[in-house]
């Protein structure tokens, strides 16, 4: 096969495996929210009281729902406003009384399995792409190598923050040190089908970059790191040792 088609295979592949990944599954950090009417009437001498007239629109419209129903869900990427603004417990006075509502996350673990899960899908989708671009150099340097987990790391990124209320709320280092550890087995794969000394120090310096990076930031859990290499770990490796077979039969 011409490697200019192969390398397009590999990027539309890609495209659409971050496509639909974007589309039907939530990022991690996004939770779900309850907010609900806890009680009705004064409050206590001593509380804060927010006018409903002075909150934000969004917040306001929310006040307003969870009064006429009892209750209501909200998204902390989607509704992200009003969250902020409602979180915990607020006594709110309307023109009808004081209510006490609470908002609090209805997520025990704030969708953390279905964020990996998306991550992960998202990481394999830009190692497809890197992969694409590696296959169209025909040749194993360091400018191609990194093509590998530098595709998994821009697509965790770039998908995150177009999905994101606000860019603040993205644990930057921890998406970045995702898409470095998902390139570690296949770059381990390739390097082994290969017998590569040098793809494989590229490897080792990949994931030596990806824990330097988690460190880096601010009380990052360490599955940023694991889940890569467990979820795509096995996987990851044969991908990498097909490629490099796909290599050595074209030289």
């Amino acid at each position: 096969m011409d490697p200019r088609i192969e390398a397009a295979i590999y990027v539309a592949m890609g495209l659409l495996i971050v496509g639909i990944s974007a589309a039907t599954l939530s990022p991690a950090g996004e939770q779900t929210m309850v907010s609900e009417v806890v009680s009705e009437g004064d409050p206590p001498h001593d509380a804060t009281v927010m006018d409903a007239s002075e909150l934000p629109r969004p917040a306001r419209l929310t006040v307003d729902e969870v009064i006429r129903r009892g209750s209501t869900t909200l998204s902390t990427y989607d509704d992200y406003s009003a969250v902020e603004t409602l979180r915990g417990y607020r006594f709110i006075r309307t023109d009808e009384n004081v209510f006490y509502i609470r908002t609090t996350s209805a997520d025990g673990s704030g969708g953390l399995f279905e964020g990996i899960a998306r991550d992960s899908i998202l990481a394999i989708g830009g190692i497809l792409i890197g992969t694409g671009l590696f296959r169209r150099a025909q040749r194993a340097d360091p400018l191609t190598l990194i093509a590998l987990p530098a595709g998994a790391v821009v697509t965790l990124s770039s998908v995150n923050a177009l999905a994101a209320p606000t860019l603040s709320i993205i644990a930057w280092p921890g998406k970045t040190s995702f898409g470095l550890a998902a390139g570690v087995p296949v770059l381990t794969g390739l390097a082994l089908r290969q017998r590569d000394y040098y793809t494989g120090v590229v490897a080792l310096v990949t994931a030596l970059l990806s824990v330097a990076v988690l460190l880096v930031g601010n009380a990052l859990s360490a599955l940023y790191l694991l889940a890569p290499l467990v979820v795509l770990g096995l996987p990851g490796v044969g991908f990498g040792w097909w490629v490099g077979k796909r290599g050595a039969e074209r030289s």
